[in-house]
């Protein structure tokens, strides 16, 4: 009885990918070809924020006509054709829950990223003027306040970044990763469990730091991706100077980033389950 249970949960065991892909169902799992030429259903890629995805959007991008491509999620899912069944490709900074009452049947992705290494990040792209210039489309739909907070992280350090009191730079840090996955708030019993369990059942989740492994489990899981080639100007690459943080910071970071390190560790062990699948697949 206990052998077949552990088979149950476990199936398939090694070789889930080639051509098919699991994708949740209430109360229960079916297997789904998928062919990136051939789509059904629309990806939907979850972008949290430094995480790869300018890069991941512009190799999705190269695989499908450019009239199936929905607008950029700005704040707004009115502006982004999101009824319109010719789209097939749905991204934006958008959290899993909002967007999956739109399209229950889309085809997830998303990118983690260290959270420590993903915080970094996201700080350097704020102080970075280049990163946020007058003709930013994204200022057209932020605040005054939210545009004088990217402004003002123009001229700290990472641990003034840290330690602000702006309410700004809390958000931009605390358990994004985390908030963008799941489908409770924060504070919630089930915030991180939801995550988790949203990120288990997305179509394809890849790791910032096995980028280049990512992209062929993605390759194996649906057909017809080719090999990444995206010059590095169009990446959106941070500057990878090595951070610094006061005792004090460090502190404040671990605090604002509990449920972030959680998932993390929980995305990269089955990552790593469904690599060694798809490996022995492979033999």
């Amino acid at each position: 009885m206990t052998d077949q249970g552990e088979r149950t949960r476990r199936w398939p065991p090694d070789c889930p990918l080639s051509f098919f892909n699991w994708r949740t169902k209430p109360r229960r799992r079916s297997l789904v070809p998928i062919d990136i030429s051939t789509l059904d259903a629309p990806l939907a890629f979850v972008h949290i924020p430094k995480t790869a995805g300018t890069s991941f959007v512009r190799y999705l991008e190269g695989h499908l006509p450019k009239d199936s491509i929905a607008p950029p999620f700005l704040g707004d899912f009115n502006t982004i054709q999101i009824s319109d069944p010719s789209k097939k490709l749905f991204w934006g900074h958008f959290r899993f829950v909002d967007i999956a009452r739109y399209l229950p049947n889309a085809l997830y992705l998303t990118f983690l990223r260290h959270p420590v290494a993903r915080s970094y990040s996201q700080y350097k792209s704020w102080h970075d003027p280049l990163n946020f210039p007058k003709n930013d489309p994204w200022r057209k739909v932020m605040t005054p306040e939210q545009i004088d907070d990217v402004e003002f992280a123009q001229t700290v350090s990472f641990d003034e970044f840290v330690n602000g009191r702006r309410a700004r730079f809390e958000t931009e840090l605390r358990d994004v990763q985390t908030l963008m996955l799941s489908s409770d708030q924060p504070g919630t019993p089930q915030f991180l469990s939801s995550a988790k369990e949203n990120l288990a059942s997305m179509t394809f989740f890849g790791i910032v730091e096995e980028f280049d492994l990512s992209l062929k489990q993605l390759q194996r899981q649906i057909s017809g991706f080719k090999t990444y080639e995206i010059a590095t100007r169009l990446e959106n690459r941070s500057d990878a100077s090595q951070l610094s943080l006061s005792r004090k910071g460090a502190e404040r970071l671990s605090d604002m980033l509990q449920n972030d390190m959680e998932l993390y560790r929980f995305a990269v062990e089955l990552f790593s389950e469904r690599t060694k699948g798809s490996l022995r697949c492979d033999l």
